[in-house]
């Protein structure tokens, strides 16, 4: 079975998280406060300073992603005890508080929570369906490569080119000549073909190798001399290979640009939980 950090050391941190909440279920059903339950007794004392460890925790994830030599653990394990530990926190929070939710701080905080957990989720599926980023290989990465053999590409291209013809070399040039980049927004749509200039300076549109391909192939079935069939069907050939690497780099581009939007909606929201949480102590211990 494939190992990811949902299955991680045979799914620790799901059993740990639920016999967390289990026993804090258990613990509030025993509990009998006066007159209500609330975050002010013991029991809701004990369950809000183990929920904000618990977020303290998560957003400490941030920090070892960047420390590459830790020893604490490794990258999978902690991003595994990340969602199991971060899918608990809504019951322990709700169960801390009584259930009581107001018009107040603390309960803006329970909602920061609870948007960040969900944003936590959008991520763990983007983590999922592309395990390059849990190895460290980012899109960015990734693009990096793709981009590299294409380059690789673009130049055997314009050599084949050579041995044909001027107006073969001019249609394939064309073909190769970089465009603009489109914004975030129009990646994720997917628009394909957009290149990152600064990442790759010879991408362009899918759709302009779809017409060079047609035309070379028109080319190639009006030819009679075996050296110019020879080398407009090893044009066809780069031409095929160029075109498919400009999809996938078309694809780790939608990626990236859904990962810098995820980003920017789990780390503000992360900081927003915080100042949220310190707000909703010094609440509690101040201002009783």
């Amino acid at each position: 079975m494939h190992v990811t950090f949902i299955n991680h050391a045979g799914f620790r941190y799901l059993r740990w998280s639920l016999v967390l909440v289990a026993a804090a279920i258990a613990a509030y059903a025993w509990h009998e406060p006066r007159p209500a339950a609330n975050g002010g007794t013991w029991l809701g004392f004990t369950l809000g300073g183990l929920s904000a460890l618990i977020v303290l925790m998560l957003l400490w994830l941030g920090v070892r992603k960047r420390r590459y030599r830790s020893r604490m653990g490794t990258m999978r394990g902690w991003l595994s005890a990340h969602f199991y530990l971060g899918l608990s926190l809504p019951v322990l929070a709700a169960l801390h508080s009584g259930f009581q939710f107001h018009w107040n701080i603390h309960t803006l905080a329970y909602a920061l929570m609870i948007l960040v957990i969900l944003s936590g989720i959008w991520g763990s599926v983007m983590y999922l369906r592309n395990p390059g980023l849990m190895a460290g290989l980012g899109p960015g990465q990734s693009r990096e490569m793709l981009a590299g053999r294409k380059a690789e590409l673009d130049e055997e291209s314009l050599k084949l080119a050579d041995r044909i013809d001027a107006e073969i070399h001019g249609k394939v040039a064309a073909a190769l000549r970089p465009v603009e980049r489109p914004g975030v927004w129009a990646r994720i749509r997917g628009r394909r073909g957009a290149g990152d200039v600064e990442a790759d300076r010879h991408f362009s549109p899918a759709g302009d190798t779809w017409q060079l391909e047609s035309e070379v192939a028109g080319a190639l079935a009006r030819s009679r001399e075996a050296e110019r069939v020879q080398a407009l069907r090893d044009l066809l050939d780069v031409i095929g290979r160029r075109r498919a690497l400009s999809l996938q780099l078309g694809n780790e581009m939608k990626l990236q640009s859904q990962i810098e939007i995820w980003l920017l909606l789990h780390i503000p929201l992360s900081l927003a939980l915080l100042a949220a949480l310190l707000s909703h102590v010094l609440a509690v211990f101040f201002y009783r």
